[in-house]
């Protein structure tokens, strides 16, 4: 996680929209790096430490662009195979990239008028 989040919080794209929902400070960082490490837990492991709803927060989030996803995934991606086994990165990726396209077409639907599916678990 710490190996990607610094990737985000640099990334011209993406790190002025993480930045502004998380904010600056340290504390805020490792707090929600704390909260994605149990939703990947929960995703990966059948963890039921996570309480959340995706969907929501990224809905409640204007500055989130479906154009987003595809930036974000890649980076993963990259982030993923610099630091995992290539199996255990291939595999987290393609969880990702299901993640990714569920919240992805959520979103456009919701913004279209239509309900999102519910990622919450």
């Amino acid at each position: 996680m710490k190996a990607f989040y610094a990737e985000i919080r640099v990334h011209p794209v993406l790190g002025p929209v993480f930045i502004n929902a998380i904010g600056k400070d340290r504390l805020s960082w490792q707090f929600h790096e704390a909260k994605i490490a149990s939703f990947w837990r929960n995703a990966v492991l059948m963890d039921r430490g996570y309480r959340g709803n995706p969907m929501m927060k990224h809905l409640a989030n204007s500055e989130i662009k479906i154009e987003h996803f595809p930036i974000w995934l890649d980076l993963f991606r990259r982030v993923a195979s610099d630091v995992l086994p290539a199996d255990r990165a291939a595999n987290i990726s393609a969880l990702a990239d299901r993640i990714g396209r569920g919240l992805s077409y959520g979103l456009e639907a919701a913004r279209n008028g239509s309900t999102p599916p519910n990622l919450a678990g």
